[in-house]
Order: structure tokens, then C-alpha cells, then sequence
């Protein structure tokens, strides 16, 4: 009878043990409220949902689920402008949170969360110091100093590169962890085809299920697929006017297909550098088509006579759901792809003087504009 009574125990013990690593429960507690509701929002297709929710209990929540792979949620108190992102796994995890001051919020129970905590704690010095450069690219900017502009744009993209190596490092040292393809899928706007692939290769294998791992697959095809030396994908989109205009109609030029926005700042102060170009060699076979990544039609339209830009413009006024910029993996703007006469990709992301030395590489000097003769 006891041989049977403590099989029976063991087996509990084996079952609880096996059902706890079959879901999680994420158990919380608010300080400072009492009532309210708690959500649990999950990414699905491009934006976050509610997949679940919890009223609370004398300050209390819980939620039970299961994940297939770890993943990244957040815990959200709409009410109380409360937002918090949590990696779980089938774990039993508990959260303080505080939603007067959410940086003291703790996080316990989750590995791949102490590890993401990891990133975030060895981010935060150089991220003062963005801020820092930013506030006096700011105060540069009102005091119309251009010297002290370029001056903080020069240290800022120095600590862009300090940030980018500093994320390669870490996902090298923790390539096992579901923490890395999300961190890379997060910042991939930074990331060259090359470089991308070359970080994609060194994380483990056990990551491919993940869904970070899938998008960064996803995205890998789709900048393959417009790399230099590919035809340029055809699509079809609507101009200023709500003309259908269709990319494979512009053939017989050297198209650049440029990415940009009214909101834009890079991009505002990048479109004289298009209109040079434009202005130099639009008689030579140049021919810029912009794709807008607008909502706004009133403000598109402003921007466009603004900025002086007198060639074809095209947007589904969906934002960052461009579906031309889905198709060309543009995730930051301003973007473009410089197209030859039978619409080969040739070059990508030009910018200013690099723009008009590669164009003039293709069509030779630019035409010299005539002067008017004294009568």
C-alpha cells in the first residue's frame, strides 16, 4: 500500500512538473490601484492585439496561456497609460508594476526577459548620449548654426555605428536566446542584405521557430529579391491625381524610385539633393518617380510644392503599410533604388553628391544650362 501510495505521489509531482512547463502564469500586482483592467496584447499582422484581459483584484491579475516559442508581450492598463513589455515563456512569472514610475517595475521568473533587461541596462548610457547629441542638434538647428548641425549629425551617426556593434555583439554572445532575432528584427533598418544574413547565420538553429527568426527570413528574401542586380519588382499605385501609375510603364529611362514622407525630416532635407539631380540630367534620361509614405493628402501635396518636386508622385496614403515599400523592404526612409533603362536595380539608398557622380557614371556630364545672351 505505501509502494502505491508514493507512486501515486511521484506521478502528481511529474504531472504538476510537466503542466507547468505547458503554460505560463504571468501573476501581478499594481501598486498604487486597486481596480481597473489589465490587458494582455500580443503582435499579430503588423500591430498589437488584445488576446486576453483581467480585472483587478485588490491590486492583483493574473493570466494563464501558453506559448509554442518564447515571445515578447506586453501587459497594458489602457486607464492608467500603463505599458509594459514582458518576454514569456511557460514559466510562473511575476510582475510589480508601477505605474507612476514603470522603470521600477520588476520582471521575475523569465530568462529570456533577464536577458533582454541585460541589453537594455548596457543600452541606456549610450542612449543619454543620443539624447544628449539630439538636444543640441536641436538647439543648433533654432539658432540656424548649419556648422554645429553637421557637427552633432557627424558624432550622431558615429553613435549609431557604436550602437549597431554593440547589438552584433550581444546577439554573437546570445545566439541561443529568442531575444536576439527580436532584437535584430527591431533595429533591421540598420542592416545591409550582407550584414543581415551574416547575423541570421550565426544564431542556433533552435531559434528558427521563433517568429523573430521567420520575419528575419522574410525580410532576407524580400531585400534579395531588390538587390542590385535584380529586376525591379512592377508595381502598380496611384499618382496626385488618382492616376493608376505602373513602375514597368517608365521603362526606357534611368528611373530613380525614391521613399519619403512630409513628415519626414531626413527626407525634407534630403529632396534638394533629388531636385539637383533631377534639374542636372532630366534631359539627359533621368527620371525620379517619389513614393510617398503619407496619410495625409493635404500635407503630401504641400510638401511636393514646397520642395519644388516636379516629377511623377504616387501613394496609397497608408503610411507605413506602403504596400510598394513592403515590396522593397523599405523599413526607413528617406529610401530610394536607382533604376537603368530596362529597370535593373543598380544602386540603392544614394544620397546627395553620391546620387549625381553615380547618375553622371551612367549618362555622362550634366547639361550645361544655356544663358540667356544680352540684347
Amino acid at each position: 500500500m505505501k509502494r502505491i501510495l508514493f507512486m501515486l505521489c511521484v506521478s502528481a509531482v511529474l504531472t504538476s512538473c510537466m503542466s507547468g512547463k505547458d503554460q505560463f502564469k504571468i501573476t501581478g500586482s499594481v501598486k498604487g490601484v486597486d481596480t481597473g483592467m489589465v490587458f494582455l496584447q500580443k503582435y499579430e499582422v503588423d500591430q498589437w492585439v488584445d488576446t486576453d484581459s483581467a480585472r483587478l483584484d485588490k491590486g492583483e491579475f493574473v493570466f494563464v496561456g501558453k506559448v509554442s516559442v518564447p515571445e515578447l508581450v506586453q501587459i497594458v492598463m489602457k486607464a492608467n497609460e500603463v505599458l509594459l513589455p514582458v518576454f514569456v515563456d511557460n514559466e510562473a512569472i511575476n510582475l510589480q508594476i508601477f505605474p507612476d514610475s514603470l522603470e521600477k517595475s520588476t520582471v521575475k521568473g523569465s530568462a529570456n526577459h533577464d536577458i533582454y533587461q541585460q541589453y537594455v541596462a548596457m543600452s541606456e548610457a549610450i542612449n543619454i548620449r543620443m539624447d544628449k547629441v539630439y538636444d543640441e542638434w536641436k538647439k543648433a538647428k533654432v539658432a540656424g548654426d548649419t556648422v554645429g548641425m553637421e557637427r552633432n549629425d557627424s558624432i550622431s551617426n558615429c553613435l549609431d555605428t557604436e550602437v549597431k556593434q554593440q547589438l552584433l555583439d550581444f546577439v554573437k554572445t546570445n545566439n541561443k536566446t529568442v531575444v536576439s532575432p527580436y532584437l535584430i528584427m527591431r533595429n533591421s533598418w540598420q542592416f545591409e542584405l550582407p550584414e543581415l544574413e551574416e547575423v541570421v547565420t550565426a544564431m542556433d538553429t533552435s531559434l528558427n521557430q521563433s517568429q523573430y527568426m521567420q520575419a528575419l527570413q522574410k525580410r532576407i528574401a524580400v531585400l534579395r529579391s531588390v538587390a542590385v542586380g535584380q529586376i525591379a519588382p512592377d508595381f502598380t499605385m496611384n499618382d496626385s491625381t488618382g492616376q493608376p501609375i505602373t513602375l514597368s510603364s517608365l521603362k526606357g529611362k534611368v528611373l530613380l524610385v525614391d521613399f519619403w514622407a512630409s513628415w519626414c525630416s531626413p527626407c525634407r532635407a534630403e529632396n534638394p539633393n533629388v531636385v539637383k539631380a533631377y534639374r542636372a540630367f532630366g534631359k539627359k534620361g533621368f527620371d525620379v518617380l517619389g513614393c510617398s509614405f503619407d496619410q495625409n493628402r493635404e500635407k503630401w501635396m504641400k510638401a511636393v510644392k514646397q520642395d519644388e518636386l516636379t516629377w511623377t508622385q504616387v501613394s496609397d496614403l497608408k503610411g507605413w503599410a506602403n504596400e510598394a515599400g513592403k515590396l522593397y523592404g523599405v523599413n526607413s526612409i528617406p529610401a530610394n533604388v536607382l533604376l537603368d533603362k530596362d529597370q535593373k536595380i543598380i544602386a540603392r539608398n544614394l544620397r546627395g553628391e553620391e546620387l549625381i557622380q553615380k547618375i553622371e557614371e551612367i549618362l555622362g556630364p550634366a547639361l550645361q544650362e544655356k544663358k540667356a545672351k544680352n540684347k
